[in-house]
């Protein structure tokens, strides 16, 4: 089974590495790049007076697409924040340590864990775990707006203050599929090492419609003037679609069991996120990122709360770096071929430097692992939001599988 395991694993990533990057069309200035990539070009026909009489005369208008302000958050939240994802825990579901007297190695804990946590217990001496998960993100919303229905207006002609509007109505598709391969080495009873190398595969596919909003003088049902007409005749239209696949950040983390106690368990740690994944594809985040954290945790028979507090170091960038935590429980039952876990937990982060959107993201998570044979597990999770900040799922459903030997 281990060498089956090992074997599938260099297949995968054999072909990953072939396919990297082979869909892509530069999806950062994709949004942009509607319309022709000049802005919305929008007709208009006026009347000139002359003595002999008007004629019309017909001009056209480039409105840049960077005026429209939920353009501008839209397309800056995917180039700093879509290659991140959620990082599932690499300390395994087994945790073991090495009795020396009898020259076995004994469980230390009876639950299998938390999904998107870690917790204080170590993987065992020279024990080694490998996993793999899938995770499907399906953005949906913009600091609370649907992102299939999002609207945006500005003045049409700025310069000459012109004082017609121009709406834009967008429907934006943006998908990623994400495949996590991990593995973790016990060096010593208290010290594990970790990588986890990402791929993900990102879709976006944005459909437009402008139009003018002219000034009227039409009062409503309170007597109000409306002030604009929505009844507009022309519009305009464009789409634009574009995939990429590769290779997004990778992550290193170290991580050490500082003292066990009767009461509680205490490890660091420390996550270094590589600047491998391709920014302009929105594989990567563009910068290097470092997290010391710290871990606590205590097994109270079945039931394990834990706690993750940690700062994340975002180079390259201003105003990225944030608090990171996670705080919840799993709680493990049944024995042997029958051994299930359960785990919910509370994610979050915030910026130090206050942003235009994404300053503080909550998620809950909770989900379910069982392993049907020794050293081995599945679990899967779902992650739903708390608040509305940033660029959000309704759902994020994560299924894996791992290996412990």
């Amino acid at each position: 089974m281990t060498r089956y395991s090992l074997s599938t694993f260099s297949v995968l990533l054999i072909i990953t590495f072939s396919i990297t990057n082979s869909f892509a069309d530069n999806l950062s200035g994709l949004i942009t790049s509607l319309y022709g990539g000049n802005g919305v070009p929008v007709t208009k026909v006026f009347e000139v007076e002359k003595p002999t009489g008007g004629i019309d005369v017909v001009t056209t208008v480039q409105v840049p697409l960077d005026s429209f302000l939920e353009i501008q958050n839209l397309n800056s939240e995917l180039n700093s924040e879509k290659g991140s994802f959620p990082v599932s825990s690499t300390g395994g579901g087994f945790t073991f340590q090495y009795d020396r007297e009898l020259e076995v190695f004994t469980r230390t804990t009876d639950s299998l864990g938390p999904i998107f946590a870690e917790r204080a217990t170590t993987l065992g001496e020279k024990k080694f775990n490998f996993g793999f998960s899938y995770t499907y993100i399906d953005y949906s919303k913009l600091q609370g707006k649907d992102l299939h229905n999002l609207k945006s207006i500005v003045f049409l002609d700025e310069k000459q203050k012109d004082k017609n509007l121009l709406q834009l109505d967008f429907d934006v598709n943006v998908k990623s599929n994400l495949f996590s391969f991990y593995g973790t080495y016990g060096i010593t009873d208290r010290w594990d090492v970790s990588i986890l190398i990402p791929i993900l595969q990102v879709q976006l596919d944005v459909d437009s419609t402008g139009r003018i909003l002219n000034q009227t003088k039409k009062k409503g049902a309170g007597g109000k003037t409306l002030g604009y007409s929505f009844d507009s005749g022309e519009t305009i239209g464009d789409s634009i679609s574009g995939a990429s696949t590769g290779i997004g950040d990778i992550f290193l983390r170290n991580k050490y069991n500082l003292f066990t106690s009767e009461w509680i368990d205490f490890t660091s740690a420390l996550d270094v996120k590589l600047q491998t994944g391709n920014e302009n594809e929105l594989l990567g985040t563009g910068r290097t990122s470092i997290k010391p954290f710290l871990i606590f945790s205590k097994s109270v028979s079945r039931f394990t709360p834990h706690l993750n507090l940690g700062y994340e170091f975002n180079g390259g960038s201003e105003g990225q770096d944030r608090v990171v935590y996670t705080a919840g429980s799993d709680y493990g039952f049944g024995k042997g071929n029958n051994h299930f876990s359960i785990a919910a937990d509370v994610i979050g982060s915030h910026k130090t430097e206050k942003a235009t959107i994404g300053n503080d993201i909550v998620d809950f998570s909770t989900g379910f692992k069982w392993s049907p044979r020794s050293g081995m597990l599945v679990f899967v999770s779902v992650q739903t939001p708390l608040n509305e900040d940033g660029l959000r799922a309704d759902w994020i459903p994560t299924a894996g599988y791992e290996l412990n030997f």
